[in-house]
């Protein structure tokens, strides 16, 4: 996990916006961007890791009254793992939690995501995210990888554009397995 850190890391250095690339327009064809998302997994004992997401996206369609659509990449690695809490008092998978769902890893959560998605983004400067599409995530935490960790992703969430056409900080919400959920900040340019 520590080499894709630093493959993450040396994408968002490489996509780190310059004062050129900001100048031009969030509306051109290409649009790229980086960000940082929590990750939230349905086991009890595990804490919520930090991932470090870039971006990359096509405009599928232009500015039209009705929206956008447009298809995205988005590559997540965590910087931060999410902290094992350890086996509650009774021990054992089931035992103790409030929902009976543990690991029995003595490993803090750590995990790769990958998403190609097709995302529509309402008009105006303040606007409205729905994205639905594939992902494939890599997980250190045997019960996640069980459940199934590749299939459909779907999710949503607002952004606010700096000026008419211009780079945009987006809020986002993604499910992207059956155990795993992303909520984050991004900034697109």
């Amino acid at each position: 996990m520590l080499n894709r850190s630093l493959l993450a890391l040396a994408l968002v250095a490489v996509a780190a916006p310059s004062q050129a690339q900001l100048a031009r327009t969030f509306s051109s064809a290409t649009y790229t961007g980086v960000g940082g998302s929590q990750l939230k997994s349905e086991i009890d004992n595990l804490g919520k890791p930090i991932n470090l997401d870039a971006i990359g996206g096509y405009n599928l369609t232009p500015e039209l009254p009705w929206g956008r659509i447009s298809a995205e990449l988005n590559l997540g690695v965590t910087v931060s793992p999410g902290k094992n809490k350890g086996q509650p008092a009774g021990g054992g998978l089931g035992g103790g939690g409030a929902s009976g769902n543990n690991t029995s890893s003595d490993e803090d959560l750590q995990a790769f995501i990958f998403t190609l998605q097709g995302v529509y983004r309402s008009p105006g400067m303040l606007y409205g995210i729905a994205a639905a599409g594939y992902s494939l995530t890599n997980t250190n935490i045997q019960e996640i990888q069980d459940q199934g960790t590749n299939g459909f992703s779907f999710g949503g969430g607002a952004g606010f554009k700096f000026g008419a056409n211009t780079a945009a900080v987006e809020l986002m919400f993604n499910k992207v397995s059956k155990d795993l959920q992303t909520i984050g900040i991004r900034f697109v340019y």
